[in-house]
């Protein structure tokens, strides 16, 4: 019963408000500056990372719903792909802006044809194009069932954009996790690692609301459907 409560969307919003709070404290007033070019400019890497490395965790979920559904002609789970690639595309709009700021202020530019912003471009381009498959069908299971298909080959463009950075190094984005990574003392993966919780928590959140948003679009429909007969 605790854990349930736990995990309703007013508390995990709550609880991403919190760790979303203390992240930007510690980014700004725990977390050194940068000692490169970029400067001041690097803080906002500690929400930009977060940002999107969700968008591609909603593209992830997006991707299981997809095999879920095909495996069990389960309407939620069709509702729960489409959800999260509609979070996905929020989430990505947000690493788009950031990422635009971020260039701006640490390179002198507002876009460049670099590794992980022209892989990143391309995910958003195919995940838009998912809603207007969705809205070229127009029999429900027929939708569904094209739309779980391309969401499943839509999500094969994820992994390159994850490793642009570490397959072409040439690009602007350094790359800081993982093998091959410049690392970050222990002051800045705290603030990073706070930020990414929330982010994630905040994505739980938003994606526990939409789906109860759709729940209740589908009661009222049935609703209709029966006043009408």
């Amino acid at each position: 019963m605790i854990l349930k409560r736990l995990l309703t969307a007013p508390a995990l919003f709550a609880a991403a408000g919190a760790l979303l709070a203390a992240g930007l404290l510690l980014a700004f007033l725990y977390a050194p500056t940068d000692s490169s070019s970029m400067g001041f400019s690097q803080k906002i890497f500690y929400y930009h990372a977060p940002i999107a490395e969700c968008a591609l965790l909603a593209f992830a979920i997006a991707f299981v719903a997809a095999i879920l559904y095909l495996r069990s002609d389960d309407p939620r789970y069709d509702v729960l792909g489409m959800v999260a690639i509609r979070l996905g595309l929020l989430f990505s709009l947000l690493v788009m802006a950031t990422g635009m700021i971020w260039g701006r202020a640490a390179w002198g530019v507002w876009w460049t044809w670099e590794p992980r912003l022209t892989t990143f471009f391309v995910v958003c381009l195919l995940y838009t194009a998912y809603f207007v498959l969705r809205q070229t069908v127009e029999e429900e299971s027929r939708r569904a069932t094209f739309a779980a298909l391309f969401a499943i080959v839509a999500f094969i463009s994820v992994p390159f954009t994850f490793f642009a950075t570490r397959l072409m190094p040439s690009g602007l984005h350094p790359v800081v996790i993982g093998p091959g990574g410049g690392g970050m003392p222990g002051s800045d993966l705290l603030a990073f690692f706070v930020s990414m919780i929330g982010m994630t928590l905040l994505l739980l959140a938003m994606l526990r609301q939409e789906l109860a948003v759709e729940h209740l679009k589908e009661e009222l429909h049935h609703l209709k459907n029966r006043i009408g007969a």
